[in-house]
């Protein structure tokens, strides 16, 4: 983020060029503002972790996929981190969201002075915010991967909230029987179990990782200090967006296009030239996988699961 104090804050705006004087907060990859400015957006995970210039006006997009207790994340952001003292905050929501419900919330929460205004199915709600606020507790739970039990939040509309998911279970079962390497790189990292549970197993003494989801990412920011793991994150769709690294592991998403998907094994592929290469995929989908690996001259190991296999190879020049 720039110096120039910015005379409005927007978090999770729909995709348009912010005004000059606007500064964004950007919640996914997918909602990134092509061609803005240098220093005009800011991910999620980056600004909850730091102190932005503060705002006159800030207004909010929650979105509804996440779920509403996100709204009190974002009602923490920016009351501790966006807006400046007498800032107006105005939150824009969809019919189908509850905005009497949100409104409920955040004078809950000690907001006042609201004012509403209906436009179509949308509802524009005013008000200011309180002096100070306290951080919600995401949902967590507890898993054994390996040796080592550990605890994650895993929350906010985030990918398998309540418990490892069985194609990371089998990556990392996997993957905690390789060599030691320096570090490990998580491609689609989500809230961290997999690159974590690598790192407290011995097999990396840190991970660099990538995912989509700025909200993902701050939560896996918040289980690596937790559980004790040097991570650093990246919100980007290419694998090519951290650096090369002796093993890099990825629980390939099951609901991607092909463009998307021959993007991904592109970036896989290249990253595989530094080192070994596991991703697990649905069973379904293995041999359009597999056939990206084999059209780029690679030999597959298979490591088979119940529902899923990880496919293993070694690249290099």
């Amino acid at each position: 983020m720039g110096n120039t104090q910015p005379r409005r804050w927007q978090v999770a705006a729909p995709l348009t060029e912010p005004a000059r004087d606007t500064s964004r907060v950007e919640l996914a990859a997918s909602h990134l503002s092509h061609g803005s400015p240098a220093g005009r957006c800011s991910w999620f995970h980056e600004v909850m972790e730091t102190t932005p210039a503060t705002a006159d006006a800030v207004d909010v997009w929650p979105p509804a996929y996440r779920g509403k207790a996100l709204v009190k994340v974002l009602a923490w952001l920016v009351t501790e981190r966006l807006a400046g003292q007498d800032a107006w905050v105005t939150w824009h929501m969809d019919k189908q969201q509850g905005p009497d419900s949100i409104g409920r919330m955040l004078e809950g929460l000690g907001w006042t002075e609201f004012s509403r205004r209906r436009e179509l199915r949308m509802t524009h709600l005013r008000g200011r915010p309180p002096a100070t606020a306290e951080l919600p507790q995401a949902a967590e739970f507890s898993a054994r991967i390996g040796a080592t039990d550990l605890v994650f939040e895993a929350d906010y509309g985030v990918f398998s909230p309540r418990s490892v998911d069985d194609g990371t279970a089998l990556l990392a079962e996997v993957a905690l029987a390789e060599k030691p390497v320096q570090t490990v790189a998580d491609i689609g990292v989500g809230y961290g179990p997999l690159a974590i549970a690598l790192v407290r197993g011995g097999v990396a003494t840190d991970a660099v990782a990538t995912d989509i989801d700025s909200v993902a990412l701050w939560l896996a920011r918040r289980n690596a200090v937790r559980n004790g793991v040097t991570m650093t994150v990246t919100c980007d769709p290419d694998p090519l967006a951290v650096p090369p690294t002796a093993l890099t592991v990825c629980n390939v998403p099951t609901h991607i296009d092909a463009a998307q998907s021959r993007a991904l094994m592109s970036g896989l592929i290249t990253r595989s030239r530094s080192g070994r290469l596991l991703i697990v995929v649905h069973r379904s989908l293995e041999g359009r996988y597999a056939a990206h690996l084999k059209n780029a001259g690679l030999d597959i190991e298979r490591h088979p699961g119940p529902a899923h296999t990880v496919l293993a190879v070694t690249g290099g020049e």
